[in-house]
């Protein structure tokens, strides 16, 4: 595995871990070696940093920011440092230069009146065995679920954008800058619409020439079951009911990762926060039974070999805090080098904005002809789809 595939391999662990754990800690008494107050308010540096995530319960607008910390020339020093076999060939400078000049922004927010907690008693409340039998029951989910808008940002501009509210999802793309970056032509691209169906070609050159197309998911449905297609779609989906998630399996991995927290973690206070030491076999331990349950023993063998690669026996990762309030999580990936470079900066950065603004529905989007485009198919065709769709 070289110094790219590793990094960003734990780096996705890292990050799913840190928030996880540490999103999930009740905050139980301190830790031998913990110091420090970091806030005015009381409780030991552990109960500090799982009330910050917890705080984010009563809020009902969030915003986040991930990026890659780093510089060419750091990146440079530290893949020199490493054996040959796993220093930075071209192409991993070359994608790794991409996603220094990028961003992936999301704000969310619940729906209006609510807070996060109210979304979540309201989601665990509703039944979702099946909820394409009954149109108003999925129409009332989506509308409860709240809104989000991200979007994947590169040399300071958007180049994705999407937004979602009450079961419609907008979508917008700069189209010129992605063909560039993917070396495509645009032009030859665009000179295919002539020859698709006007309900096809009129939003695709909306998203080429850069601007919002939105599609009704809520009215989608109503259109299958005008057409009497949700039944064919419901008996498929009661066929894969068995490998829905069940909530009790994930509420026990919580409850699990909250005790692994509690009695395994130390955490100390940082300058602008505080540092969160997590020991990755413990961790692995506690939750391995859960796992076991959700994803199954093959797929948990294979994640614990993979964790075994790490060189150090800890997840370590800072939590910032401002006045209470999470304001990010940081993971220094030169802790999953072989040879670290001090001084140099490798790291994946959350920052947390929890005075966000609302999401903000688009104006001016070209509504899909979700109509139009079941008429391009024949009823036949359709029944057949449905049948065999799996959904």
């Amino acid at each position: 595995m070289n110094t790219r595939s590793k990094a960003m391999a734990f780096a996705g662990f890292g990050l799913a871990a840190a928030v996880g754990i540490t999103g999930c800690g009740s905050g139980s008494d301190s830790a031998d070696g913990e110091t420090g107050s970091g806030s005015n308010s009381g409780g030991s540096p552990k109960e500090k940093v799982a009330a910050a995530f917890q705080s984010l319960n009563s809020s009902s607008n969030v915003g986040f920011t991930l990026k890659l910390d780093s510089s060419t020339a750091d990146l440079e020093k530290i893949s020199a440092a490493q054996d040959s076999t796993e220093q930075l060939d071209a192409e991993d400078k070359k994608t790794i230069g991409y996603l220094l000049k990028g961003s992936v922004t999301m704000n969310v927010s619940a729906p209006e009146g609510k807070t996060f907690a109210d979304v979540t008693t309201s989601s665990a409340a509703t039944k979702s065995d099946n909820l394409l039998k009954d149109p108003a029951a999925f129409e009332a989910a989506l509308k409860d679920s709240g809104s989000v808008a991200t979007s994947v940002v590169y040399d300071g501009s958007g180049l994705v954008d999407f937004v979602s509210k009450d079961g419609v999802f907008y979508l917008r793309a700069d189209a010129d800058k992605i063909a560039t970056l993917s070396g495509q032509n645009l032009s030859s691209l665009t000179g295919t619409l002539g020859q698709l169906p006007p309900v096809i070609a009129t939003p695709a050159q909306k998203l080429f020439d850069g601007q919002w197309v939105s599609l009704d998911l809520v009215k989608t449905v109503q259109i299958l079951d005008k057409q009497g297609l949700l039944d064919e779609l419901s008996k498929s989906q009661d066929t894969t009911a068995a490998d829905a998630v069940d909530p009790a399996k994930v509420q026990s991995l919580i409850t699990s990762l909250q005790a692994s927290y509690d009695s395994d973690s130390e955490v100390t206070e940082v300058d602008g926060g505080y540092q969160v030491s997590v020991p990755y076999e413990k961790t692995a331990d506690a939750v391995n039974d859960d796992l076991v349950a959700l994803i199954g023993a093959d797929e948990v063998a294979d994640f614990r070999k993979e964790l075994k690669q790490a060189p150090n026996k800890n997840l370590v990762f800072t939590v910032k805090v401002d006045d209470d309030k999470l304001s990010g999580v940081n993971i220094d990936l030169q802790q999953f080098m072989t040879k670290p470079v001090e001084g140099a900066t490798f790291a994946v950065d959350l920052a947390v904005d929890t005075g966000a603004s609302a999401v903000q529905v688009p104006t001016g989007a070209t509504a899909v002809d979700i109509q139009g485009l079941f008429n391009l198919i024949p009823a036949d065709s359709l029944a057949g789809l449905a049948q065999g769709s799996g959904l």
